[in-house]
Order: structure tokens, then C-alpha cells, then sequence
């Protein structure tokens, strides 16, 4: 994906905001954090997720298997965290 100012074509490089890997990285709408590959697929469902919680909790319906899609995800990302933490020891 490319970023940098309006109307430039840059390539960005930067440490991803969640498990610290340094390469290729995203933005994300509404957000300012630089996210790598696997953390801005993760961040992007949770956010999707979590306007699907909010959706069927108003109409009453179950959120069952959505919570746990979120749960896993959050795992996930928070195993990852813990990961690149202990890498920088």
C-alpha cells in the first residue's frame, strides 16, 4: 500500500505498532499507527467485528460466534505483542 502525503506515491517502511516487525507497512482509516501485513488484517476485522457486535446487540440478536471470532483475533494479536516484547529483551 502506499503512503505519505496526499498525492505522493511513497512506499512506507516503519515498525508495525502492535508486534514491533520492521518492513512493508499500512495505515489504517481513522487510525495513526503504521501496521504490518498480519496486524492490519487483524485490526481491520476487529474493528468490522466490532460494528457487527454493536449491530445485532441492537436488534437483539446472538453475538455468540461473533464474540468468540473477536476473542480469537484479540489472542492472536495480543500473542504477538507478547512475542516481539520478549524478542526485545
Amino acid at each position: 500500500m502506499l503512503s505519505g502525503p496526499k498525492g505522493t506515491e511513497q512506499s512506507s517502511v516503519a515498525p508495525c505498532s502492535i508486534c514491533g516487525c520492521i518492513g512493508r507497512s499500512f495505515d489504517l482509516p481513522g487510525t495513526t499507527e503504521k501496521f504490518c501485513w498480519s496486524c492490519s488484517t487483524d485490526v481491520a476485522s476487529i474493528l468490522v467485528l466490532t460494528a457487527e457486535i454493536d449491530s445485532a446487540e441492537r436488534v437483539g440478536e446472538g453475538t455468540d460466534a461473533l464474540l468468540a471470532e473477536l476473542t480469537d483475533i484479540s489472542s492472536r494479536m495480543l500473542q504477538r505483542s507478547q512475542s516481539a516484547d520478549l524478542g526485545s529483551d
